[in-house]
């Protein structure tokens, strides 16, 4: 029932998911493309970085950051696609928030391959894998509802089935359920993924 629910949700919306999926992948393989452009002295600076992060792991001093900031940073994120939604301009804020989401993603992982080789499969599966699994079906399917209430108040559009006088509910209690369900990737990027990073570490 729950799984039939979640599919009429998408199919009354693809068109936003398929926006918001476009922009996101459209932002990854910019952040990808991005490392080939930057200039050597920079990729010199963040190999350096890197691997100052590396060795601090090794010995110790690199301490997990506290679920909580991790927990608030994510809620935030939604917070903002929430209030981006409400209003038909906003739109264009949630696609720059999904586009730069990817192009995080993109350039640390386009970044690791680069400057690491085959070893950077497995840092980049440990550091960015684990939570974003989660984490970012999460955010596309916030970004998703934001543009779907944004062009429904729009065009007038009435989400089939539905009669709601007040739309502005159905969708402040979806950002609501896609917040409480940020616990979980919250956690796991505070408690999970550092122990796969160290892992990782330790086998270079």
């Amino acid at each position: 029932m729950t799984q039939k629910r979640v599919m009429d949700h998408v199919r009354g919306r693809w068109l936003s998911y398929l926006i918001a999926i476009v922009t996101f992948v459209t932002g990854t393989i910019a952040g990808a493309v991005a490392v080939k452009a930057m200039p050597l002295e920079q990729q010199q600076d963040l190999m350096g970085y890197l691997n100052k992060y590396i060795d601090g792991i090794l010995v110790g001093n690199v301490q997990p950051a506290a679920w909580q900031s991790v927990l608030s940073a994510n809620l935030q994120l939604v917070g903002l696609l929430w209030i981006c939604g409400l209003a038909v301009v906003g739109v264009v804020g949630i696609l720059v928030v999904l586009f730069l989401r990817g192009f995080i993603i993109g350039f640390s992982v386009g970044f690791l391959v680069t400057e690491m080789g085959t070893r950077a499969i497995l840092f980049a599966a440990a550091s960015v894998l684990p939570h974003n699994l989660l984490a970012v079906p999460l955010l596309i399917a916030s970004g998703a509802l934001g543009i779907a209430f944004s062009l429904r108040m729009a065009f007038g559009q009435k989400t089939r089935g539905s009669r709601d006088p007040h739309p502005v509910v159905p969708y402040s209690l979806s950002a609501l359920v896609v917040a409480c369900l940020m616990f979980v990737p919250s956690l796991l990027e505070a408690f999970v993924t550092p122990v796969f990073i160290k892992a990782v570490v330790n086998l270079f």
